[in-house]
């Protein structure tokens, strides 16, 4: 029993030092752990106070002086009891060294373990050991972006080129009198003279618009009267223009009402709505061409009507009932898709329909149609010869060049609204010709909008 009592002496004895450790390491970490926290909380203070300076424009100084209060006010001054306290702004390590308003704020202190370290040195003989804590924070701005689209209502645009390119848009020349109650517009961006222009105008008479609109510039030589001047449109514009015409549909043809339709002979031909595959030809012979009210769909060809001396819908009636023409295909082939051709013409009067699918919409080439050029000559719009003209209703061609040679007498001062929209304009010969009434129409003219992006300030917050 003597042996038994003195062995469980000599480990109870063995073990105080050990029992000692544990409660000197459970008492100093409980201390460190309460240091940490109230070092992390200064940091965070000091680093909220260092961004809320930043974001309102302070120097570098102001910053790192405020800052230190705050960590002083904490009880962390630098410099004293081993604490140091470092103020980067902006950080200097980390996720957010570019970020608006960042400050990083680095707060350290060396300590010893007293409590751990007396148990070393009476048990091990270990000299007390010393600890560097140490707490990081960093504060940033957080900020929201707000993206404002504005479209300019008061500017209607009814000569308008949409392609985006730095290149001629529009192209006017050799013609007497233009009228327009409404704007010339082109969303090119070239800004060179003459045909290196966005616009480019020369060789007129007169031509009157309510405001010339580009993104690019404007180029007028040889003419007599322009209103707006050169020098007081708007050009160089940072908007983009509004294709009021981007929401109509992908064309819907249906099955083929007529294939590579012959019009009979006759000195007057009436035509149906329907789908006429093969395209749609009328060419000479013929005195009068009537189309009944509805939608023709010309599929897989073009639309040719020559040498006709009266095209009308006798039937439509202003405000009720109209026509439209859709360019586009039925084969999966958008290489398919065909033109316009309108030539040695006398006393064309079409009307839009007021409602419907293609509400305001005279002539529209389906927007997958292969994209042309200025110089392109298939899949256009092209009027070459015709006299007494009144289309009423949008021409929308957003991928290839409406064309006019030779127009005469098209519209009137007061009520001859057409909205001519491609991707490219060019008019030679366009004479005592009028664009008016738009406003009492169903025709939805073009707007330009402009889009502004600002970031808004927010709180200072902790990041790291």
């Amino acid at each position: 029993m003597v042996k038994d009592d003195g062995g469980s002496i000599a480990m109870l004895v063995a073990a105080v030092p050990v029992v000692a450790g544990l409660v000197a390491v459970g008492a100093e970490t409980g201390n460190f752990y309460r240091m940490k926290r109230q070092m992390q909380n200064a940091a965070d203070d000091a680093a909220l106070s260092g961004s809320i300076d930043r974001i309102n424009g302070l120097t570098t100084s102001t910053i790192a002086t405020d800052a230190l209060y705050e960590a002083k006010r904490n009880g962390f001054i630098g410099g004293q009891d081993n604490v140091t306290v470092t103020v980067n702004a902006p950080p200097k390590s980390g996720n957010f060294i570019n970020t608006t308003g960042a400050v990083e704020v680095i707060i350290q202190k060396s300590s010893q373990s007293y409590l751990f370290g007396a148990v070393l040195n009476a048990f091990l003989g270990k000299a007390n050991s010393t600890f560097t804590v140490t707490a990081r924070s960093v504060a940033a701005q957080s900020a929201s972006t707000t993206t404002t689209t504005t479209t300019t209502s008061s500017s209607r645009g009814c000569l308008v080129a949409l392609t985006p390119l730095a290149e001629e848009a529009v192209s006017f020349s050799s013609f007497n009198n233009m009228t327009a109650d409404c704007s010339l517009v082109a969303n090119s961006t070239a800004t060179g003279t003459g045909s290196n222009a966005s616009i480019y105008m020369t060789s007129f008479n007169n031509a009157t618009f309510e405001q010339v609109w580009s993104r690019g510039s404007f180029s007028a030589t040889s003419y007599g009267s322009l209103s707006p001047r050169p020098s007081d449109a708007q050009t160089n514009q940072s908007g983009t223009v509004v294709d009021p015409y981007a929401s109509l549909p992908t064309p819907s043809p249906g099955t083929c009402s007529y294939t590579n339709f012959t019009y009979p002979s006759g000195t007057s031909v009436t035509l149906y709505p329907g789908t006429y595959c093969g395209g749609l030809a009328i060419k000479g012979g013929v005195n009068n061409v009537y189309f009944q009210p509805g939608t023709y769909y010309v599929a897989n060809g073009d639309l040719y009507i020559t040498s006709v001396n009266n095209v009308s819908c006798p039937t439509c009636v202003d405000g009720t009932s109209g026509v439209t023409f859709v360019l586009t295909q039925t084969t999966g082939n958008y290489a398919n898709i065909g033109g316009v051709y309108i030539s040695s013409e006398n006393n064309v009067t079409l009307s839009a329909p007021p409602s419907g699918t293609y509400a305001g919409v005279l002539f529209y080439q389906d927007r997958n149609a292969p994209v042309g050029t200025m110089t392109s000559t298939s899949k256009i719009f092209t009027v070459t010869s015709l006299n007494n003209a009144k289309l009423s209703g949008a021409i929308y061609f957003p991928n290839n060049r409406i064309d006019i040679s030779s127009l005469n007498n098209a519209g009137n001062s007061t009520n001859g609204c057409t909205v001519w929209v491609g991707r490219y304009l060019k008019f030679t010969s366009y004479n005592n010709n009028y664009i008016a009434g738009c406003d009492t129409f169903k025709t939805k003219p073009v707007r330009m909008q402009t889009t502004s992006t600002q970031t808004n300030a927010g709180k200072a917050k902790i990041c790291e």
